[in-house]
């Protein structure tokens, strides 16, 4: 187990970039968005008839499921980004059964 997730020899790190950023302000732009589309169907319920308000909270529902998923899109995208300006390590060496060259 001497060998396990040895780090490259020579890699090069890179500095934390955007991503941390939009990793630090996801939680509050999840919470300001999502309230802001909820908005409408709150007037609705001051302004509006039952039938309208029905209306409004389907494309409300519709609105909010369709934010959340590209928050979650967002918030995976730029956590690959961020393992990837780790540090590489060797990857276990296995025999190659086919080759090009048979073995003599």
């Amino acid at each position: 187990m001497s060998g396990w997730l040895r780090k490259l020899p020579g890699y090069q790190t890179y500095e934390p970039g955007l991503e941390r950023k939009v990793l630090h302000q996801l939680p509050q732009f999840t919470v300001m968005g999502g309230l802001a589309i909820a908005l409408p169907s709150l007037l609705a319920r001051l302004l509006l008839s039952a039938k309208a308000e029905r209306i409004i909270d389907i494309l409300v529902i519709a609105t909010e499921i369709f934010f959340l998923v590209m928050v979650l899109t967002l918030a995976i995208a730029a956590i690959i980004v961020m393992l990837s300006k780790g540090p590489a390590y060797v990857a276990d060496a296995y025999p190659l059964i086919e080759s090009d060259r048979p073995a003599k």
